[in-house]
């Protein structure tokens, strides 16, 4: 079977990242605008896909719901939901989960969908970079907190393979980003993003938070402390 050290190394040529983040935004706002940060996920999205970039994301309500607004074509995302999920995909979800012993059941399977937004559907395509949002504003796999929330595993996926993270939680992600896409990307300076006058406000219920019931025979993911997360980690890399 398929182990996390087997799947491919970012290219940066793929033409496709992942738009993730927070179920709950909480009414979190982008730190350059002020702008509720749903609002700022759906304008970007339109952006990449205007500059060709494929949407991979995960079909929550929250950031995954955003993001997924602001695309126009079917054609320009892929969403992975639990449904999606396969013995290789959890048995990878479980090798990078802090707690991966007692990962079972709805919870796995909601893990397992990350591996498909970084690789895609048939795990032989990293994607060039995650925009995301979490409370953390984790960016690499050593950052990775419990306030990554399942998001964190996505983002060390991608960090450990070569991809970019770009935050929306830190001020600078924006200009990183812009940089990335005409320094890596290629496109020119000129057509080069702009934070628009006004924003188009994303419908209320698809980022309005309710919690999902999980399935009868689910076992809840469990929390782990900040320590306990960064020994996995140093163990892994052994």
């Amino acid at each position: 079977m398929i182990k996390f050290k087997d799947l491919p190394i970012a290219t940066g040529k793929s033409k496709t990242y992942a738009g993730i983040g927070h179920r709950d935004l909480g009414g979190f706002c982008e730190p350059n605008t002020n702008e509720p940060v749903e609002n700022v996920m759906s304008w970007i999205a339109g952006e990449l896909e205007k500059f060709g970039y494929t949407l991979n994301s995960g079909g929550a309500k929250g950031a995954d719901a955003a993001f997924e607004y602001g695309v126009k074509s079917p054609a320009h995302k892929n969403i992975f939901t639990p449904a999606d999920a396969t013995e290789t995909t959890r048995s990878i979800a479980q090798e990078l989960h802090p707690a991966h012993e007692r990962l079972q059941g709805h919870a796995l399977d909601l893990y397992a969908r990350n591996t498909n937004q970084v690789f895609g559907r048939n795990l032989d395509c990293t994607i060039d970079f995650v925009v995301c949002y979490t409370k953390d504003g984790c960016e690499t796999a050593m950052t990775r907190s419990r306030d990554s929330g399942g998001t964190g595993q996505a983002i060390e996926m991608a960090d450990r393979k070569g991809a970019k993270v770009f935050n929306m939680k830190n001020r600078d992600w924006f200009k990183r980003l812009k940089k990335y896409l005409v320094n890596e990307a290629g496109i020119a300076p000129a057509d080069a993003l702009d934070f628009p006058k006004t924003f188009a406000k994303v419908p209320r219920n698809l980022v309005d938070f309710t919690p999902q019931k999980p399935a009868a025979n689910a076992k809840p993911s469990p929390k782990m402390s900040d320590k306990q997360i960064r020994s996995l980690m140093k163990a892994m890399k052994r």
